[in-house]
């Protein structure tokens, strides 16, 4: 979902245009002290669905509040709490979730940069969650219809990826009067917000920060610093995250916001296994969520071939065998446009059901890049290693990944070609079967040490799994 273009992929000085509010001066911001938030940890009980609470001890992947991973399946429904009736809620929700969806990206408040009506906030029928702008004069049927609806995702177990403020709202419909404002708002939030399981706090959201000293940071920056002290200090240790900006960007690599998030959020409408790759191999290591690609019916690069279902597929199955905990896959009615109920079943969102599904049901946070072509020796075709503008459908890189013990390894071709594979790296006793990632269908292959497709998938397209089970 992006609203502006950009001349290129540069981290701070590439935006053609900065939605204003990213630039507001907040007083007191100068003077705010930039130190450690006070500790907090995640809490959640140990009962219903299985929501994403806490990162795990290796800091790879999420856990559930059972402590067991958890595969984030996501939808980018952003201006769900503005747009959309409490039927609508109820619709959407239950929907996704006999999808396979278990969490949707959110803002908590509108603005017409993310989708919603109006920038002073407003919901489609005229409910506005500040009075006069005060952030702190709470309009309590707004926040009783959010908390409602964040119920009721709770309900049917998605995890919201929540931005209690993020890169649009910032100078609209979120105004502070001073940065003890935004502290003293992010604090009223996790209260009002602390007995709900599904929450995850974000900020962001194509965002540039307004500073010639990134490490420094905007007072915007601190602003939502700010946000997210006032809910720590509630106890409120929920892991937190920042989308930064496209065309390719993630979370760390703002040095204000690399040193307090818990997990990357990566961003780009280019190949998604170089982003997720670049975010794998860092230091220290989080958790990397494939959080925005290409979405379903847009194309925010004119000049590349429009979004198909075979960039999506590319999308999420590159992401998840390069090391990501997830990834969300957006469309075209992230802002609930007319007809968007009858566009909530597709092609696309089966196909991505069942490529979930497959990775569900192996040891995937186990799964490590095979970066260094131990596993697949030859056929692989070169990979984009630093921040290219190439569309996804242009890129032909086979990527692979496989668990320690060499009992499971998942690799996937995007074009048809012959792959060489090491099986001696593969457990005793391994089978080999290619999965059609249209349909689901599996073909069971003899262990070799070269693979070809068996032609074109049942979608007429070339991209395989290829799938090593012991």
């Amino acid at each position: 979902m992006t609203l502006l273009l950009v001349a290129g992929a540069a981290a701070y000085d590439s935006w053609r245009d900065r939605p204003r509010g990213q630039a507001l001066r907040i007083t007191g911001a100068g003077a705010y002290p930039d130190g450690p938030w006070p500790p907090a940890t995640p809490r959640a009980a140990r009962t219903g669905p299985p929501f994403v609470t806490s990162v795990s001890p290796d800091r790879r992947y999420f856990l559930d509040q059972y402590g067991q991973p958890i595969l984030v399946r996501g939808d980018a429904p952003w201006s769900f709490m503005t747009d959309v009736s409490p039927a609508q809620a109820e619709l959407y929700l239950s929907t996704r979730a006999e999808q396979g969806y278990n969490a949707v990206v959110v803002s908590l408040l509108g603005s017409t940069g993310n989708g919603g009506p109006r920038d002073d906030g407003s919901t489609y029928d005229g409910i506005r969650p500040f009075a006069d702008g005060d952030v702190l004069s709470w309009n309590e049927p707004y926040w009783d219809r959010v908390t409602s609806y964040l119920r009721t995702a709770a309900d049917q177990g998605i995890t919201v990826l929540l931005y209690a403020v993020d890169g649009w709202t910032i100078g609209h419909s979120f105004v502070p009067s001073s940065v003890d404002q935004c502290r003293q708002y992010g604090r009223r939030v996790a209260e009002r917000l602390a007995d709900l399981p599904n929450v995850l706090w974000m900020a962001g959201g194509d965002y540039v920060p307004a500073t010639d000293d990134p490490a420094r940071g905007s007072d915007v920056d601190r602003c939502w610093d700010a946000v997210m002290r006032g809910v720590r200090e509630t106890g409120d240790g929920r892991p937190f995250s920042i989308q930064l900006s496209f065309d390719e960007s993630i979370s760390s690599d703002n040095p204000f916001w690399a040193r307090r998030i818990d997990w990357d959020f990566a961003y780009t409408y280019h190949p998604t296994y170089r982003a997720v790759l670049d975010a794998y191999a860092r230091t220290p290591p989080r958790p990397v969520l494939m959080g925005e690609a290409n979405y379903e019916g847009e194309n925010n690069q004119p000049e590349s071939r429009p979004t198909t279902d075979e960039t999506l597929r590319r999308q999420v199955l590159w992401s998840l065998t390069s090391g990501a905990a997830g990834e969300v896959s957006g469309s075209a009615d992230w802002d609930f446009p007319p007809g968007w109920q009858t566009r909530l079943s597709t092609v696309a969102v089966t196909q991505a059901q069942r490529l979930r599904d497959l990775f569900a049901g192996l040891r995937w946070w186990e799964l490590v890049p095979d970066t260094g072509g131990d596993l697949v020796t030859a056929g692989r075709g070169t990979p984009l290693t630093e921040v290219t503008a190439m569309d996804v459908l242009d890129d032909d890189h086979v990527t692979a990944a496989r668990t320690p013990d060499g009992g499971q390894a998942v690799v996937y071709l995007p074009t048809p070609r012959t792959i060489a594979v090491d099986t001696g790296l593969l457990a005793p006793g391994t089978r080999a079967a290619w999965v059609d990632p249209t349909s689901g269908a599996r073909t069971e292959t003899p262990l070799a040490d070269t693979f070809t497709p068996p032609g074109p998938n049942d979608a007429g397209d070339g991209d395989w799994i290829l799938l090593f089970t012991a």
